[in-house]
């Protein structure tokens, strides 16, 4: 019969605080400004914390730009106004290993190299 492992409990310790629960800590400065302090890994940031006001209008601009985002997704496709002598790439829906090149009215199937260069195949 198969044994199961499980993860280790993690022991408390008397001599180490425990991790702080979010990366989000508040302090005042000396200078007596409020202060967000965000860390995450080795990295830490330590920003003015926004008043009520400025945090509300972040929050109504951010609303803004996900409504428009969440209606741009709707749409299909990407309009690429490229010369005709501009090739462009897509992938074969028969063979997701190969890429079809379309140059001008020309559709080639093919495949790239190391190098990153078009190379034809034939199917």
């Amino acid at each position: 019969m198969a044994k199961h492992t499980h993860q280790p409990k993690t022991i408390a310790s008397a001599t180490e605080p425990p991790p702080p629960v979010s990366p989000i800590t508040q302090r005042i400065n000396a200078e007596g400004k409020a202060m967000t302090v965000v860390t995450l890994g080795n990295v830490t940031v330590e920003v003015p914390t926004p008043s009520a006001s400025e945090l509300k209008e972040r929050l109504a601009e951010s609303q803004r730009v996900m409504r428009a985002f969440a209606a741009a997704l709707p749409r299909h496709g990407v309009r690429l106004n490229l010369p005709p002598t501009v090739p462009r790439y897509e992938a074969d829906s028969k063979d997701p290993s190969l890429v079809i090149r379309k140059l001008g009215k020309t559709r080639t199937l093919g495949r790239f190299d190391k190098n990153g260069r078009f190379i034809q195949v034939k199917r």
